[in-house]
């Protein structure tokens, strides 16, 4: 055998042998890496890690779904603005759930006309997950662009004054208040306003432990209530936020 022929054929051996002693590797690995992954430790794992992870595979199962024709967004911010920029100009530019007034800078740097944002500043009026009891996301109202305008208190005591003055199709809707209670009221008061056309972008529809029961409910109830047609268009699957489009009765 010539000596150029033998050195493939070790070289070939010694690269099986390293391909083994790497998939043995990587399976010793697997089960530590899992049990670090997870919270395990000597007395089970830890619950906590384990409903991210079951919600995140339930989230998955339903984008599979519902999200075929949905464009995908890497940030919340870059969903935003597409959906800012592709609604119509001339409705209402609403937002609920202003907190820093990040979100809010944005769609009102996206959009050129008036932009109204909603917030109590009091944070969340009741419990929501583990981790963010009621009085979280309390704050001094922030400095806003020009174009914005800030609502100041509970919806369900600014909402039924600013729709009788405000006499308007949504074009654009941000929920970012994460409960199905308050979600349920936005909804309720702009339900005339909810048309054909309108984009709604949920800050918090699905993707953590419990998301079935909050702003995902409380669209879906809406949505048999008002027998809406509507099509999910976006989405940020690395985190929580879906934006939809009503659409015209079939």
């Amino acid at each position: 055998m010539p000596k150029w022929t033998a050195k493939i054929f070790i070289t070939e051996a010694q690269n099986m042998t390293n391909e083994i002693d790497i998939l043995a590797l990587a399976g010793r690995l697997a089960p530590i890496m899992a049990a670090s992954l997870l919270g395990r430790s000597h007395n089970g794992y830890d619950y906590d890690r384990l409903g991210e992870v079951a919600a995140s595979i339930d989230s998955s199962n339903f984008a599979v779904e519902n999200f075929k024709r949905a464009m995908r967004f890497p940030t919340d911010e870059a969903l935003l603005r597409h959906a800012v920029t592709t609604a119509r100009t001339d409705g209402l530019f609403l937002e609920f759930g202003v907190a820093s007034g990040r979100t809010l800078r944005i769609i009102a740097d996206a959009h050129a006309g008036k932009v109204y944002g909603f917030d109590g500043f009091n944070g969340l009026p009741e419990d929501w997950r583990p981790g963010y009891p009621a009085g979280s996301f309390a704050q001094q109202p922030p400095e806003i662009p020009e174009n914005a305008e800030l609502v100041i208190g509970w919806f369900d005591k600014t909402l039924p004054h600013f729709v009788v003055h405000h006499q308007k199709p949504v074009s654009f809707l941000h929920i970012d208040c994460d409960l199905y209670s308050s979600t349920k009221t936005i909804l309720h008061w702009l339900k005339d306003a909810i048309v054909p056309g309108t984009v709604i972008v949920f800050d918090e529809f699905l993707n953590y432990p419990g998301w079935r029961a909050h702003e995902y409910k409380a669209w879906n109830e809406f949505v048999a209530q008002q027998s809406l047609n509507f099509s999910y268009v976006g989405c940020v699957p690395s985190h929580q936020q879906v934006a939809v489009l009503v659409e015209a009765a079939k």
